[in-house]
């Protein structure tokens, strides 16, 4: 029914009904808009066809005429006038008749919000219900009318809505259509229609930042600017702001964000001048802060005013409100967040044993470790004594937490090189619960993998057998990562393979999984084994074990004959592209995955992720110009928005390029709205992944978006590792310190940078960044005493436990990437590598111990190694699949380094 047929009796209620829906007069009218507010475009009437102001009044009157037909062509005459008749109408409107004044709002409606007379019925509708809807249907509403891709009557029926409250709910959709529809123009090359659906949008603040990024991207920026000079008041400020946040001009954006008002954006911009305390100001005086945040924050600021003895004592005020389980965590975070390491780790001592032990753990302080959990100073592994004790007490208290610290003991053992004993520790535990028949001894194997225990759970199911199925059942809780089918698929290939021998099988199961190292290969010849045997089998059969031994030869991270596997599947089976797809791009095969990103991007224009990663690959490839207009496009497409902009910053750090990244990520958080998840998201990206501000030696912006991280982190609720908060710390003080030392400050940038050092002690951080920082600043004998100790806590943990390959190549790390006692560096790395042969970092340290000595050939040939063995077997430590693209990524970059850039040189 069309919706100007709906009454045919003149004298109808005050009320127009359209269908089913019942629109108030006086809703209608509250929410058309009077002469001065923009309306629709489309419907205005070209010089072709004019229309007399009598000719429009006399359509007008017959509005309410006797006469239904007149009526309805009276109506179609004006709704085809467009916006030449609202004068008309609006003056109608107020008449007094009840007939006419229902008409003229209705077409005053339709008219205002670009609804033209031949649109269909439903947008109709929906525009009448918007009119007089509650906010959470108008919401509603404005995503049908986006599904049905009517963008024109979103940004109108929003920019129409009076009610400034109503106005900001409906900000987020409003944004989003005309992204969406400014981001579909451009696809098509259409940046006229582009330029106006922001356009229409030119009174809001979200929609400004949008459409100036739309003309920063076209090069329009200067001539924007011009013509934004003259504009007047808050709105011309406002303007002018959004231009110099999309050209990444800060100081100017500053000083507009302080005329038009907007001091939240001033000083949220200011952080990435250097200057962060107005904007930690505003975390202090944010509403609904706990005890614990406030005085976190107030300490924070404290010591960024120098006053360390105001800071000192608010800390041990804090010390006092850690009275629970939650305030003493809380307290923990933002007492190590501040720098106050030693209070945090007292009050984490005796709050959470195991958060301490994985404290001392990764800080390489084992005989804490032992401490904590209450290991007499002399005792020798296994513990017998303490592990009788302990696992009375765990199995009287029936406590999974205790349960489990058992297992990080053991995990303990093996990563220390002393794994023999660990099945000492675990048996009597896992004896007394198989004993009550306890469903924790099933549910302690998967903890047992993720503590690379995997040799000692694959003997304890031995040792149990699968008399009544236990076998079977323990298989499906360790490896429940896999697909049920695949999995019982190839379990029961080797239990078939293995008749009666259910411990082979189990042994076969391990190895193809990578929960166990297999130095001598065996795995190779058992997935050849498996393979060859369904090749007289029907084409189902072969499939099935294909894709079971391609999901385990991932799980074992050997991504190489994965990715075999992959490029043999997908040959015969489009299923398989996808799969194959993502390994060629995680494994760098840049030749293949070209074709497969620019048939996405003729298939999609508009799709930015596609671009950045065709943009990545042409670079590779040695296609700058192609690659950088699919660049531009990227830019282009994002419209600016601050995840589009952080997510193709990621891409282009995770493909090496990190200056340019960490650019990108500046200019994402000049155009985010301070304070809401985007600005922190990219602020985090930026105090994480931001290494190439400190390699610009820009220490000072470093050290401010540092601040805001550490504020971030306090205010979080979730648990973080000890460790990790300190790091966060680290990095500010490395910052401040660095900008001390940059302003001629030299005393104060020494105790700054010291108390730095000494936040992490025993952390492969300080060989990342600091001393080859402080190597090319050059401050003398501070350098030598500073790693001296740095480097004896490490080895002391060496001599402790010789065979602790993790600890013998953080050891040659710190050493290599300071260019000092190179010798012993190489010792460290033989000694890691003796343990790990094939271990991806372990080959890349030695490659910079060759670097480090001056020998480029020998450095590549160890890089070398580290790439092939980053992607071969697990060797009983396996990681998941991203974690292996990503490590197989980063040890390239390494290789590129090691290729390319100056040898350090032995004076310095």
């Amino acid at each position: 029914m069309n919706a100007i047929g709906v009454n045919q009796h003149k004298g109808r209620a005050a009320t127009l009904v359209l269908g089913a829906v019942m629109v108030s007069v006086a809703l209608v009218s509250s929410f058309v808009l009077g002469d001065d507010v923009d309306v629709a475009q489309g419907n205005e009437l070209t010089d072709a066809t004019p229309v007399a102001a009598a000719e429009i009044m006399g359509w007008v009157g017959k509005l309410s005429d006797d006469a239904y037909l007149v009526r309805e062509q009276a109506m179609k005459d004006l709704w085809k006038s467009g916006v030449a008749a609202l004068p008309a109408l609006r003056q109608a409107a107020g008449a007094g008749d009840p007939e006419l004044t229902d008409r003229s709002n209705e077409l005053i409606l339709y008219i205002s919000a670009g609804v033209l007379i031949e649109s269909p019925d439903a947008i109709k509708k929906l525009v009448l219900e918007f009119s007089h809807s509650p906010i959470k249907e108008k919401l509603v509403i404005l995503r049908k009318l986006m599904d049905l891709g009517q963008w024109k009557q979103v940004l109108h029926l929003a920019k129409l809505e009076r009610r400034p409250e109503v106005r900001t709910q409906l900000a987020d959709i409003v944004k989003t259509t005309a992204a969406r529809a400014a981001r579909n123009a451009i696809a098509q090359g259409d940046y006229e229609q582009a330029a106006e659906i922001l356009q229409m949008g030119a009174d809001d603040a979200k929609l400004m930042v949008m459409r100036a990024w739309f003309h920063a991207c076209r090069g329009r920026l200067q001539q924007e600017l011009e013509k934004a000079a003259d504009i007047p008041g808050k709105e011309g400020a406002l303007w002018r702001m959004s231009l110099h946040r999309a050209a990444g001009d800060v100081g100017d954006a500053v000083r507009e964000a302080q005329k038009a008002g907007r001091n939240d954006i001033a000083d949220a911009l200011r952080v990435l001048e250097g200057d962060a305390l107005p904007w930690l100001q505003r975390g202090v005086d944010r509403s609904g802060m706990d005890a614990v945040y406030s005085m976190g924050c107030r300490i924070q600021l404290a010591r960024l005013a120098g006053d360390d003895k105001r800071a000192a004592a608010m800390a041990r005020e804090l010390v006092t409100l850690a009275v629970n389980p939650e305030t003493e965590a809380r307290a923990v975070t933002c007492l190590a967040a501040n720098g106050f390491r030693k209070e945090a780790v007292e009050i984490m001592v005796k709050q959470d044993v195991d958060s301490a032990f994985e404290y001392y753990d990764m800080t390489e302080s084992p005989q804490r470790c032992l401490e904590i959990l209450g290991i007499p100073r002399n005792a020798k592994p296994p513990y017998t004594a303490w592990v009788k004790k302990f696992t009375d007490h765990a199995i009287e208290e029936d406590e999974e937490i205790l349960f489990n610290r058992l297992v990080t003991l053991a995990g303990f053992l093996v990563s220390r090189g002393q794994g023999e004993h660990a099945l000492a520790v675990l048996s009597p535990m896992m004896s007394a619960l198989e004993e009550d028949g306890a469903d924790e001894w099933f549910d302690l194997l998967t903890t047992m993998l993720d503590y690379n225990l995997g040799a000692v759970a694959i003997h304890l199911v031995q040792q149990r057998g699968n008399e009544h199925g236990d076998a079977d059942f323990c298989v499906k809780k360790m490896f429940e990562d896999i697909p049920s089918k695949l999995l019982n698929h190839l379990w029961t290939a080797l239990k078939k393979r293995n008749p009666q021998d259910v411990t082979q099988a189990l042994h076969e199961l391990a190895l193809l999984s990578g929960v166990i190292a297999d130095p001598d290969s065996e795995v190779d010849k058992l997935h050849k084994s498996l393979r060859d045997e369904v090749a007289d089998e029907g084409a189902k059969a072969k499939e099935l074990r294909m894709i079971a031994l391609f999901k385990f030869a991932a799980k074992r991270n050997d991504i190489a004959t994965a990715s075999r596997m992959a490029d043999a599947l997908a040959a015969g089976n489009d299923h398989w592209t996808s799969s194959k797809t993502y390994l060629d791009a995680g494994l760098l095969r840049w030749e293949k995955i070209e074709p497969h990103y620019a048939d996405l991007v003729e298939k999609n224009p508009a799709d930015y992720l596609s671009l950045t990663r065709l943009y990545i690959t042409m670079r590779k490839l040695g296609r700058d110009q192609q690659a950088e207009k699919m660049y531009q496009r990227a830019l282009m497409a994002s419209m600016g928005g601050v995840s589009e902009l952080s997510r193709i910053g990621w891409e282009l750090h995770d493909a090496g390029y990190q200056d340019k990244a960490a650019d990108l990520w500046m200019r994402a958080a000049m155009m985010a709205d301070p304070g809401n998840e985007n600005y922190d998201r990219v602020m985090v990206y930026l105090a994480h992944y931001g290494q190439a501000i400190y390699r610009s030696k820009q220490w000072k912006k470093a050290a401010a978006i540092a601040e805001v991280n550490t504020q971030l982190m306090m205010r979080g609720r979730g648990s973080r590792p000890l460790h990790s908060i300190l790091r966060t710390r680290f990095y500010a003080e490395f910052s401040h310190g660095m900008h001390l030392l940059q302003r001629g400050k030299k005393a104060r940038a020494m105790n700054t940078l010291d108390a730095a050092r000494q936040l992490i002690p025993g952390d492969g951080t300080l060989a990342d960044e600091f001393f080859p920082s402080l190597r090319a600043a050059g401050i003398g004998q501070y350098y030598d005493r500073w790693f001296d100790d740095s480097y004896r806590h490490i080895a002391a943990a060496c001599k402790l436990y010789p065979k602790s390959h993790n600890t013998q190549n953080t050891a040659a790390w710190l050493a290599s990437r300071s260019v000092r006692r190179l010798d012993d560096a190489e010792k460290h790395a033989e000694a890691a590598l003796k343990m790990r042969p094939h271990q991806g970092a372990y080959l890349d340290t030695m490659a910079e111990v060759w670097f480090a000595k001056g020998d480029r050939a020998k450095a590549l040939e160890w890089s070398q190694k580290a790439i092939k063995g980053s992607i071969s077997n697990a060797q009983g430590s396996p990681r998941s699949e991203t974690m292996v693209i990503s490590n197989f990524k980063q040890l390239h970059q390494q290789h590129e380094r090691f290729k390319n850039d100056s040898l350090p040189r032995a004076d310095r």
